[in-house]
C-alpha cells in the first residue's frame, strides 16, 4: 500500500472488533511515525499506549463518567463549533447530516454508545507535548499523528482519532503515569473494525477548487 492509497483507505473508524493489536505491530507503527517532521527537529511528542486489561479499565471508567453526566474538560482548549470559521463550522455541519442519513433513525444512539464506550478500542494511544511548548507545536503533534495513523493503515490496523479520549485527562494521567508537566494532546484507538453499519461511513471532502489557490505571478 503506497501513501496515497493509505491516504484515501484510512477512514475514523467508530467501533472496533475484540482482535488485540500485537505489542511488536504498535511498536513498528510509532517508530515510522517518528519520521514525521517538527520545527527544528524538535520532535516533541511522547507516546502511551494502553493495551489488555489497561485499556479494559480505561474504557470502563470513561463509560462510568459518561452515563453519569459528567463534563469534559480536555487540556487543549476546543471551543464551540462556531469558533472555528464559517467554513469549518459548514462542514461540521455538513457531516452531521450526512452521517443522520447514513446511519437514519439509529444515528443519535450508535454515535452516542460508541463515544461512552470509546469504541471498543484495544489499543488507546494518547500523545502528549510539555506544556509550555508554543502553539506551534500543535503543527508537529498533527504531523505526528496522521504518520501513527497512516503507519497503522499500512498494517491493516484500522484507527479512530477523537476528542473523546481525552476529555478526562486528570483520570488519564492517574491510569496513565502520565506527569503533570505534559499536556495531554491527542488520543487514538487502534484496532480492527467489526462489521456494524457505522463503520462503513465515509465523510465527504471539498472539492479542491474550494481549498486550492496557485499563483505563478
Amino acid at each position: 500500500m503506497n501513501v496515497s492509497e493509505a491516504l484515501e483507505a484510512r477512514r475514523s473508524v467508530r467501533y472496533f472488533g475484540d482482535r488485540e493489536v500485537p505489542e511488536e505491530t504498535l511498536r513498528s507503527i510509532v517508530k515510522d511515525a517518528q519520521w514525521a517532521p517538527s520545527w527544528a527537529n524538535a520532535q516533541p511528542w511522547k507516546v502511551y499506549i494502553a493495551t489488555g486489561r489497561k485499556a479494559e479499565e480505561i474504557r470502563q471508567n470513561h463509560y462510568n463518567f459518561a452515563r453519569r453526566g459528567m463534563r469534559g474538560s480536555s487540556d487543549l482548549e476546543t471551543g464551540h463549533r462556531s469558533d472555528w470559521g464559517q467554513k469549518a463550522y459548514q462542514n461540521m455541519g455538513l457531516w452531521g447530516d450526512d452521517l443522520s442519513n447514513y446511519l437514519g433513525y439509529e444515528a443519535g444512539s450508535q454515535f452516542s454508545s460508541s463515544q461512552a464506550e470509546l469504541f471498543d478500542a484495544p489499543a488507546i494511544v494518547y500523545l502528549t507535548m510539555h506544556r509550555n511548548s508554543p502553539l506551534f507545536g500543535i503543527f508537529d503533534m498533527g504531523a505526528f499523528s496522521q504518520s501513527l495513523m497512516l503507519a497503522a493503515k499500512e498494517r491493516g490496523v484500522d484507527s479512530m482519532e477523537a476528542y473523546e479520549f481525552v476529555k478526562f485527562p486528570d483520570a488519564i494521567r492517574k491510569l496513565m503515569g502520565i506527569p503533570e508537566d505534559e499536556a495531554i494532546v491527542m488520543g487514538i484507538g487502534l484496532g480492527y473494525a467489526d462489521g456494524r453499519k457505522i463503520n462503513g461511513f465515509r465523510s465527504s471532502r471539498e472539492p479542491l477548487e474550494d481549498v486550492l489557490t496557485i499563483r505563478s505571478e
